[in-house]
């Protein structure tokens, strides 16, 4: 088994891992001015760790996992859910304010995204009322929330579902009981 390395936006960020699990090993991004070195880092250690995103639930946040996955390839990633990362204020919304059972919890939710199939097509997507219907947002959400992904467009959906290995059985299955 690979060793675990968790990549996250800022220093806040790898102070709030860090007091969870004193020897968890964290390399931050230095926010939306991703540092290149760390980029350079993370690709040289790739072979021998697993690398796992966990970004804010906003869109700095997807832009950083966007970028990390279309650079390094093959990352795994843990999503956070917004109504878990409120600062006390409610003005905020990061990691950092992410209570430490939830953290403990989505450690546990590592998803793998492997390269992409075409067992799904938008077809399926339509059949299945996840998108070009007036529900179809609030459905997708409903979906990505059950699977315990980022919530996402239909394009964005697809790619995901095909790179989960989801048939067309299966994703039919799923809505069905959400």
């Amino acid at each position: 088994m690979k060793k675990q390395v968790f990549v996250v936006e800022g220093k806040n960020d790898v102070n709030k891992l860090k007091s969870i699990y004193e020897d968890i090993e964290v390399v931050s991004v230095n926010g939306s001015e991703i540092d290149d070195n760390v980029v350079s880092f993370l690709k040289q250690i790739k072979d021998t760790h697993d690398i796992i995103v966990i970004t804010d639930p906003d869109y700095p946040g997807k832009k950083i996992r966007d970028y990390l996955e279309s650079e390094i390839k093959d990352v795994k990633h843990i999503f956070l859910e917004r109504k878990y990362s409120k600062s006390d204020n409610k003005k905020k919304i990061g990691l950092e304010h992410v209570s430490s059972e939830i953290i403990k919890e989505k450690l546990n939710d590592i998803i793998n995204f492997n390269n992409s199939n075409d067992l799904l097509t938008n077809e399926d997507l339509i059949n299945n009322k996840l998108i070009g219907f007036k529900n179809s947002k609030l459905l997708r959400y409903k979906l990505t929330s059950y699977l315990k992904i980022d919530n996402c467009n239909g394009k964005r959906l697809l790619r995901r579902l095909n790179s989960l290995n989801i048939d067309e059985e299966r994703l039919k299955e799923i809505v069905n009981n959400l």
